[in-house]
């Protein structure tokens, strides 16, 4: 199971096992995990690639690129959805919409696609910006982040 910041992927049990740092402090949102390669978000449980590649790609492309991804030696990783990828955003910063002292390497300003479809239109998906931190629908054929 994962994503990709845009990589996500539930390692909660296997943290522990594989001796990584403990928090420093309880007011850390981060952690660094599988030797930095992600982050673990302490308040989501979601674990995030840490420094995403610069991938561009159309919705479909986006899902089986994340699918592809080996992060950390670990494979299984998927595109969030827009309730996973939402968390992320903090909507009193810009530029990008990301909390304060966000752990995060290679992240643009860009549109990210996330893993969840319009309930009404087949051909459109939903996105964030990590400008804004609007999150929107547009069509599936269209460019963004992964």
């Amino acid at each position: 199971m994962a994503n990709h910041i845009l990589i996500f992927q539930d390692i909660s049990t296997s943290i522990s096992a594989q001796g990584d740092p403990p928090v420093a402090s309880p007011s850390q949102r981060f952690v660094a995990v599988l030797d930095g390669a992600a982050v673990k978000d302490l308040q989501t449980g979601f674990t995030w690639e840490q420094s995403p590649d610069v991938f561009y790609g159309v919705w479909t492309d986006a899902i089986a690129h994340c699918r592809g991804k080996t992060v950390g030696g670990r494979t299984a990783w998927r595109l969030p959805s827009i309730k996973e990828l939402s968390t992320l955003i903090d909507s009193s910063q810009k530029d990008p919409a990301l909390p304060p002292g966000h752990p995060f390497g290679n992240i643009k300003s860009s549109i990210y696609w996330s893993s969840t479809p319009s309930e009404t239109e087949d051909i459109v998906a939903w996105h964030v910006s990590f400008f804004s931190g609007e999150i929107v629908t547009d069509q599936k054929s269209q460019t963004r982040r992964a």
